[in-house]
């Protein structure tokens, strides 16, 4: 299918408090579609197609607008400073980790870096895909994904997809698209959560407290804690939830001696649980458990940002599907 052209609409700059590092927001767990070194490409919405190109030449962020159309319905300015976490002030997180065995390195290789945030949608989606898998192996099978389902769309010469809506994955041709896509098992659970969100099954999620919206989210077939904790960490930010999986519970046992390692993270990590997990997939490079193991046991906790190691930081770099 032809890529759709869009147009530019207009523009605007961004003030990020600081310290911020745009080029480690930008690349982290990211796609070379959405970024290329410089630009990062923030989706806003596929009907009307509407698409953010973000990037930082001096102390504000420069925002080029590209669709078909304005959107009335989005406020654009809040929903990129809200994607690329720009009013974020860490210095609390940085407080809790200064001296934690894993996550010391955090404050200082990664200063300024933020968690890039993204639509409930979306993020049901990768976390559906982590579901009891690999780095590598989950975020290929989104890629694959996305390259099936999305809209492809060029802007000023760059090339680009539109993450797909819920209603993409009700019609007939979905279930073999995920077939195709090698999500396995997932592709029920997908489909299952495309059906609820279609029917207005989450509508007003925000306004629920944590633990509601956790339950509300497991009623689908296949969601469990870590799923949904996940999704609403990276939708909306809630860091105060610990999404906890095989990988970060053998971690935390033997690094930190835990027993209790749910409550135990949860006193370690206060109300940053969320994004504890997110950079301590990071600064390990979302390695296989022996292999974190080991570095964290040697002290190894640094980031590779080198093309020659795919991690979340280089992801970007690499054609994975």
């Amino acid at each position: 299918m032809k890529a759709l052209k869009l147009q530019s609409l207009y523009s605007f700059e961004l003030k990020p408090k600081n310290p911020f590092n745009f080029y480690l927001t930008a690349s982290c767990y990211n796609f070379n579609w959405w970024f290329n070194g410089s630009k990062c490409l923030i989706p806003i919405s596929k009907d009307p197609p509407l698409i953010a190109v973000a990037h930082q030449p001096h102390d504000k962020v420069v925002v080029d607008i590209y669709g078909e159309k304005s959107v009335d319905h989005i406020n654009v300015e809040e929903f990129v400073q809200w994607a690329l976490g720009l009013n974020e002030d860490l210095t609390g997180f940085y407080n809790v980790i200064e001296d934690d065995a894993i996550l010391r390195e955090v404050p200082r290789s990664l200063q300024g870096m933020r968690m890039r945030a993204t639509g409930f949608w979306n993020a049901l989606l990768i976390a559906i895909c982590q579901q009891n898998t690999s780095f590598i192996q989950g975020w290929s099978m989104l890629c694959r994904i996305y390259k099936l389902f999305g809209m492809k769309v060029k802007l000023n010469g760059i090339k680009s997809i539109l993450p797909l809506s819920p209603r993409d994955f009700l019609t007939s041709e979905a279930e073999a698209k995920l077939r195709e896509a090698k999500v396995g098992y997932r592709a029920k659970t997908i489909m299952h959560a495309a059906s609820m969100i279609e029917k207005g099954y989450f509508e007003h999620l925000e306004r629920l407290k944590d633990e509601e919206a956790e339950e509300k989210l497991k009623e689908i077939k296949g969601v469990g804690s870590y799923t949904a904790r996940l999704t609403l960490v990276l939708s909306q930010r809630r860091y105060s939830l610990l999404p906890l999986d095989r990988w970060l519970k053998r971690l935390a046992e033997e690094i930190y001696k835990l027993k209790n390692v749910e409550e135990e993270l949860k006193a370690r990590w206060k109300e940053w649980c969320g994004l504890a997990v997110f950079f301590t997939t990071v600064v390990l490079d979302a390695e296989v458990l022996s292999k974190a193991l080991r570095r964290a046991l040697n002290g190894d906790v640094k980031p590779s940002c080198q093309y020659e190691k795919l991690s979340p930081l280089t992801l970007w770099m690499h054609a994975i599907c």
